[in-house]
């Protein structure tokens, strides 16, 4: 029963397990320096101070009034580059800062224009990361279904663990020691794995310098 449910989960998640891998190994590829470059913004003539209250409903009202398709989820604020309005527009499967628009705080004049679909395939194969490893792309739905999944795979380790353990019983009858079992039932597959396993503790340093 156990072998049954472990092998069910294990078919019906192969998709995922794949899509969650390949976005995965995506994240090591920007660490070391592989990173798509970000689309630049222009400056403002002077700085002014970061607006509040009805200045920045108004800011906002000329943001949706330019471009009533974007659907703003967050905004940035930089001396140089005025108030940074970034969300979700027409481009499909981007993070939230592929598509926006930066304005001028003190007139709300268009200082940069950020447009998902003009991005590279570079940028657009770093801007489908998070997206598709997170399952943030078509909102309730992926969550769930993402959701839905990693509890499966989560599940799994309960009957192979029981699997694990139903095979250690019959080593001991064959006097061969779990750490041998683990190895050779992994096959090649056990020098990737900890190929892999070495080179996320390696860039894990790098990870948090990144992240700070």
């Amino acid at each position: 029963m156990s072998s049954d449910l472990h092998r069910l989960g294990g078919l019906w998640s192969l998709w995922f397990i794949a899509l969650i891998a390949l976005t995965g190994l995506w994240y090591p590829i920007e660490t070391l320096s592989g990173r798509a470059a970000v689309p630049p913004l222009s400056s403002v003539e002077r700085t002014v101070p970061a607006p509040t209250g009805l200045q920045l409903d108004r800011l906002v009202a000329r943001a949706w009034n330019l471009r009533p398709s974007l659907e703003i989820r967050e905004i940035r604020f930089a001396g140089k580059n005025g108030a940074i309005m970034l969300g979700q527009d027409t481009a499909w499967l981007v993070r939230d800062r592929a598509d926006g628009l930066a304005l001028a705080p003190a007139n709300g004049r268009v200082i940069t224009q950020l447009d998902g679909p003009r991005l590279n395939l570079h940028q657009r194969l770093s801007e489908m990361a998070d997206p598709l490893h997170y399952g943030t792309f078509a909102g309730l739905a992926t969550k769930v279904i993402w959701f839905l999944f990693d509890i499966v795979l989560t599940g799994m380790s309960i009957p192979g663990v029981i699997i694990y353990a139903k095979r250690l019983e019959k080593a001991e009858k064959h006097m061969r020691s779990a750490g041998n079992i683990a190895w050779s039932g992994m096959g090649a597959w056990a020098y990737a794995c900890t190929a892999l396993v070495i080179l996320a503790l390696v860039l894990t340093p790098f990870a948090i310098t990144g992240a700070s």
